[in-house]
């Protein structure tokens, strides 16, 4: 490293936020949560409005969130926010809760989640190729966001590409059913209370709508670009999951008994033969390869968030003074990262994050009513004002903190653990206030 800077350089647009967007959303959660709605919600049409919930809360939650991100256009995304509505307390923990929990697990995750898809079953193997996997993509983001963005590009590019052609060939092979759309099963409760409790893994499947919020410190002409790439991302993504699930249940009905929690593998092996249908593993491969680059590039802009505010070691918020991006966070999360893959115990962890995750994405777009109330912004920034307010973001609100609600009095166990990680920044918060660092 020849030496460093403080400042991060604006250079990301409104193409590359938007793939960002997609990038992020579209990993491994359509290929794997589809055959848990199947089974949580035994009807078509229940599971097609799941689907398409999702993608309006995720949109409108996206639209706030560029609101947010306009008046106050640097790193960081939810911590900022949440920091200057409601104080330093509130900002670390979402930025613990995502900065060296959720971000840097989700990493691990899916590094180990590629060799998974790709065929690779020796663990050592696994793991090792996952470690190079999170080497090989920080280093190409530490040598510059453009590079990265870049990197992102291509992977979309090519995933919709392939998505595209296997939603095409799928419906074209005539071998699936659209009798299946009218099969129905028996629910176990009431529809509604089925509906909020699928929204869980649904909206964990949605979820990196505000990837470029990470990352706004870096984008040109924030107010412009950041809610026409939030807009556009998530509908895309929208898009290609209604039609996706649409494919699913062409191709396997709600009524059939194959293991559909690999329903990806079932329904390709259904339209086009089980040669075939293992090719669908290289298409997951991919997918999650697309969604660890994005993620890879957007976690560290927390830690140096946080390090700026001096809630993080200071190395966290260097910038390089060639390539311009948070040099020294980028190494931190890749080494934190790949300890977390070589413990092999965050597999279970990312089942226990979303419901913190979801709860604090509904704690700031409460923000976002505080900061209106208040006019806070940057100096000299131009605010972009979300349509629909305070209608909109009011039911996004209630709609998240629903689906916590639900989830924690239906599914204890897992949103306990959830919330206890959360905790743990709690005493972490004030040991950092006690040693001078607040």
């Amino acid at each position: 490293m020849t030496g460093l800077m403080t400042r991060l350089k604006r250079q990301l647009t409104t193409f590359s936020c938007t793939m960002l967007v997609a990038g992020n959303m579209i990993g491994i959660g359509i290929f794997v949560t589809s055959g848990r709605i199947y089974k949580l919600l035994p009807n078509p049409m229940l599971i097609l409005l799941v689907w398409l919930l999702g993608g309006l809360l995720s949109l409108v939650g996206g639209l706030a969130y560029a609101e947010m991100a306009s008046r106050f256009p640097r790193a960081g995304g939810g911590y900022v926010f949440l920091r200057e509505a409601f104080g330093p307390f509130w900002g670390f923990l979402s930025g613990f809760s995502s900065g060296l929990v959720t971000i840097p697990g989700t990493i691990a995750f899916l590094a180990m989640g590629f060799s998974k898809y790709a065929g690779i079953a020796n663990p050592f193997v696994s793991k090792g190729l996952g470690i190079a996997l999170i080497i090989a993509m920080s280093y190409v983001n530490y040598r510059g966001v453009a590079r990265g963005a870049r990197l992102q590009d291509a992977f979309m590019v090519l995933k919709l590409g392939l998505i595209f052609l296997l939603i095409v060939c799928g419906f074209a092979s005539m071998n699936g059913s659209f009798g299946h759309f009218a099969e129905s099963m028996p629910l176990s409760q009431s529809p509604w209370a089925l509906l909020v409790l699928a929204m869980v893994p649904v909206m964990y499947t949605y979820s990196g709508w505000d990837a470029t919020v990470y990352v706004a410190g870096e984008v040109a002409d924030p107010r412009r670009t950041l809610p026409r790439a939030m807009v556009s991302g998530a509908a895309l993504v929208t898009g290609v999951y209604l039609v996706l699930v649409s494919l699913y249940l062409y191709a396997v009905g709600v009524a059939t008994p194959e293991n559909k929690s690999v329903i990806v593998t079932v329904v390709s092996t259904q339209l086009f033969g089980s040669v075939v249908g293992a090719v669908a593993g290289g298409l997951v491969a991919l997918s999650v390869l697309g969604c660890l680059s994005a993620t890879i590039l957007t976690g560290p802009r927390v830690l140096y968030a946080m390090a700026k505010d001096k809630l993080f070691p200071a190395f966290a918020g260097d910038v390089h003074e060639r390539f311009f991006t948070p040099a020294r966070a980028i190494v931190f999360q890749a080494i934190w990262a790949s300890v977390l893959l070589v413990s092999g115990t965050f597999d279970q962890l990312l089942d226990y994050v979303t419901v913190p995750s979801v709860f604090f994405l509904a704690l700031n777009v409460v923000a976002l009513f505080v900061l209106r109330r208040r006019g806070q912004q940057d100096p000299g920034v131009s605010v972009y004002r979300m349509v629909g307010y305070p209608v909109l973001p009011a039911l996004f609100v209630v709609g998240m903190l629903g689906i916590v609600v639900n989830t924690v009095v239906r599914t204890p166990g897992d949103s306990v653990w959830g919330l206890g990680i959360v905790a743990l920044g709690v005493p972490t918060y004030f040991v950092w206030h006690k040693w001078g660092s607040v």
